[in-house]
């Protein structure tokens, strides 16, 4: 097994670099600039899958003309609690940023608000939207449907599903919200692209090789399928969130999503996502329900640890602790990440930075 080595990069630098280079693969400069910070805030956390090493995923798309880098995100159809918003095949993390504003906005005056996303790329990181209703005083959720044909159903080996996260963001007293971020498969494709990367092992489960053989090979899995997790549960889980992020808000699911992602570029594109917001005056006093939820919290930090657990966390605090480590410390890149990365720099004509510390 290949030793996962590492280096230090000021946060500053990183996101220049990502910024230059979305820019040069034809992404307009302000959509570059959310885009990278989106990017960012992935590697900041320590969630790097979804940060510098996820990068080339839009980069390409940008490139082939798939995504369309100077395209703005539109509503089409609005009322007092909801909107549809056409991302134009334009950058994934314009629209999100856009609906999650707007779903709060909303929730603010009608108590509850629900924004959908059609015609739209990848959002990325999702937590980072949920997180941010939560930011304005509301319950966030958010449903994505991913690239498919990545999971195989419950007693099937075929990818028939994407990975389809969701995330679920809950203000508390304290400087941050609780914030939910998952994928409803065993582990996320990033997670086990990672893997392969350094030929690594995976514990039992997490998926199948082409013919349907459980295995631990990360490279086999990502040539065959990933499961979902917790077996029939998390089928059914992925399943729902499919529904809810394609046909609900007129996006597409399957094997349609995945014809209208090899679709002619500047084609309209079938991914989609649901965005909610829930203002906790709706149903009471919001001082009073952010004071339950901060104390709840406190009452499981607080309960009987098992043998050699030093501390009980919630959803978020993993990832708020590295960030704030990030900030001071610099963030921790794969050197493999950063090898790839000045490979794909050379392509479009991006200088690396001469020092990254």
């Amino acid at each position: 097994m290949a030793e996962r080595k590492t280096r230090i990069v000021r946060p500053e630098i990183l996101r220049d670099l990502m910024e230059r280079m979305l820019h040069a693969a034809g992404c307009e400069a302000e959509a570059a600039a959310i885009a990278a910070g989106v990017f960012l805030e992935a590697d900041l956390r320590g969630i790097g899958l979804q940060g510098l090493d996820h990068l080339p995923t839009m980069i390409q798309s940008l490139r082939s003309g798939k995504t369309i880098g100077s395209a703005k995100p539109r509503i089409v159809k609005e009322g007092d609690a909801f909107a549809l918003i056409d991302g134009g095949a334009g950058p994934g993390q314009v629209a999100a940023i856009l609906a999650a504003d707007l779903a709060a906005a909303k929730a603010g005056k009608a108590g509850v608000a629900s924004i959908g996303i059609m015609n739209s790329s990848d959002i990325f990181m999702i937590g980072f939207y949920s997180e941010r209703i939560a930011r304005a005083g509301c319950v966030g959720f958010v449903f994505s449907d991913a690239v498919p044909l990545l999971v195989h159903a419950h007693g099937g080996v075929e990818g028939v599903l994407g990975t389809n996260p969701l995330s679920i963001a809950v203000p508390t007293e304290g400087a941050n919200p609780l914030v939910l971020d998952i994928s409803t498969s065993a582990w996320s494709g990033s997670r086990v692209r990672q893997a392969a990367y350094h030929d690594e092992l995976v514990p039992e489960g997490i998926g199948v090789d082409r013919e349907g053989r459980s295995t631990r090979r990360a490279t086999e899995i990502r040539k065959g399928a990933l499961s979902p997790m917790a077996a029939h549960r998390g089928f059914g889980l992925s399943l729902c969130v499919a529904l809810l992020s394609g046909p609900l808000v007129g996006a597409q699911v399957g094997k349609a999503l995945a014809d209208s992602l090899n679709v002619r570029p500047g084609g309209p594109v079938g991914k989609g996502h649901l965005f909610l917001a829930f203002d906790p005056a709706c149903f009471g006093d919001p001082g009073a329900f952010r004071r339950s939820a901060s104390a709840y919290i406190q009452e499981i930090k607080s309960s009987r640890k098992a043998p050699g657990v030093t501390e009980i966390r919630v959803p978020g605090d993993r990832a708020f602790a590295a960030r704030d480590r990030s900030m001071r410390e610099g963030v921790t890149i794969y050197d493999v990440v950063w090898k790839n990365t000045e490979k794909l720099a050379e392509e479009l004509g991006v200088r690396m930075p001469a020092s990254a510390t």
